[in-house]
């Protein structure tokens, strides 16, 4: 009789054990990088929706920034801030079609994050982000949708970049017009907190408790502070940037920091040493606009 009880209890206990190690995968959230052509990446997100269990999603986008020079593109600075601002809302614009999408689907809308990232490498843009964030998921496209063809392999530059150089643990699905192409395991590691996922617009909750709970909360403080994109951050300061300008070596830098450089008599790059062709210096109001929208959203950052 009692030989029976504890074998119940022993099952209930292994039973419990499983469905909070399921939990706790599930629980991770999903990035899906899109494309700014809502048609290209639709079914890619739609296949996400319907494959997992998606209980936090994060919508990727990697922007490049649009930066000319007045003297050189025949535009004035009023015209180039008119394209900018155009062009970022454009991203915007398709980032919150996709949340509609998943809202659609039946994903509540506060689990459902978009992220605009500024950068002119897609794939190094998502692995960075894949290590500054701990990204244990990441679904993104495997080829332009015309180029699907059975049995294919992936064809995206993009794609073939992140899946050769990010870490091991993020786990991969490459899809192509709805269907799934190739899929790189992740190692998951659920008893090591270092491994526990961090994001820049939605953090999930650390299942620690007792004494240690204030300490992981600052923890957790710190690693966000810590985690502001390196795209963001003066290269002379190294500080993150409130009132960004493009130079003429292409390098964006905070206005004050890069006028100070060019006063005191240097004609030279901070960035490369390579001499400057001229001393213009043009707003990037693209990167002010993400930046201010990323502090927003990141109250405790320290700065």
């Amino acid at each position: 009789m009692h030989n029976g009880k504890r074998k119940l209890a022993q099952k209930k206990r292994e039973k419990n054990k499983q469905e909070t190690m399921g939990e706790t995968l599930y629980s991770d959230v999903i990035y899906v990088a899109v494309n700014q052509d809502v048609r290209e990446s639709k079914l890619n997100l739609l296949w996400t929706l319907k494959t997992f269990r998606v209980k936090k999603l994060c919508l990727l986008q990697v922007h490049i920034p649009f930066s000319l020079n007045p003297s050189s593109c025949g535009l004035d600075e009023s015209e180039i801030k008119a394209i900018q601002e155009s062009e970022l809302k454009t991203s915007y614009d398709s980032l919150y079609k996709y949340r509609d999408i998943c809202t659609n689907e039946g994903v509540n809308e506060k689990d459902v994050s978009i992220l605009l990232i500024p950068g002119y490498g897609v794939g190094e843009e998502i692995v960075k982000l894949i290590n500054q964030n701990n990204i244990k998921k990441l679904v993104m496209g495997a080829a332009a949708n015309p180029h699907y063809s059975r049995g294919m392999s992936i064809t995206s530059r993009k794609a073939e970049y992140v899946s050769q150089h990010a870490p091991t643990r993020c786990k991969m699905w490459f899809i192509c017009k709805g269907k799934l192409i190739k899929t790189r395991e992740g190692s998951f590691d659920l008893g090591n907190p270092s491994d526990s996922f961090t994001e820049l617009h939605t953090s999930t909750q650390n299942p620690n408790k007792g004494n240690d709970q204030d300490k992981d909360h600052s923890v957790s403080n710190e690693s966000e502070a810590d985690c502001a994109p390196e795209d963001y951050l003066c290269p002379i300061s190294k500080d993150i940037m409130r009132d960004p300008h493009v130079a003429a070596d292409g390098f964006t830098y905070e206005a004050k920091n890069i006028r100070y450089w060019l006063n005191i008599g240097n004609d030279t790059s901070p960035n490369t040493g390579a001499r400057l062709a001229h001393r213009d210096l043009t707003p990037n109001y693209t990167l002010r606009s993400l930046i201010k929208d990323w502090l927003q959203h990141h109250p405790n950052y320290k700065h």
